[in-house]
């Protein structure tokens, strides 16, 4: 009688487990996230070099983040010829979390990252020597990669007028 309940049991856990593993695993794989660590940005520049792109940062835990997510997808599909990269500036054990987050907002076509050093410090410093950690940050590369930052909300008519300006640019 132990016996059948045990396994009755098991395969009602493992019932339950499959139910709620599915969608964190087809939430965990809409959207790649890459590693970023105090290497990612110089990685980043070399691999476009001569083209603008943007490069933002957020948190799952930060409501003006939330409010973005749409406005990122709205802008990339506007000037879809610079590259939007967001970046998570969650703790690495936050990643399944941080997946579901992007799938639930739908940033749209933009590259996904997330810190990937628990020394958050360390890799803000390598990004910017000023930023002291406020979200959401955003950094807008020209093709020099002359950055021009910025921290709170997007600032929608900055964004445009500059991406309007980087689109005007011929590329070689």
């Amino acid at each position: 009688m132990i016996r059948v309940f045990s396994r009755v049991a098991a395969f009602g856990f493992a019932l339950m487990f499959t139910a709620f593993a599915l969608p964190a695993a087809a939430a965990a794989s809409t959207y790649e996230l890459r590693p970023f660590d105090a290497r990612s940005l110089n990685a980043i520049r070399e691999a476009r070099a001569g083209r603008p792109f943007v490069l933002a940062f957020w948190s799952i835990y930060c409501e003006p983040c939330r409010e973005e997510m749409g406005q990122w997808r709205s802008i990339q599909r506007k000037y879809p010829d610079v590259p939007i990269l967001l970046v998570s500036t969650d703790p690495p054990e936050e990643r399944v979390t941080v997946a579901r987050f992007l799938s639930q907002y739908n940033p749209g076509r933009v590259e996904t990252w997330a810190f990937a050093d628990d020394f958050a410090e360390r890799v803000r410093f390598a990004v910017d020597r000023t930023w002291r950690g406020e979200l959401p940050r955003t950094y807008l590369f020209d093709a020099g990669h002359r950055p021009e930052a910025r921290s709170g909300r997007l600032d929608r008519r900055w964004i445009e007028n500059w991406l309007a300006r980087q689109s005007a640019i011929p590329r070689r």
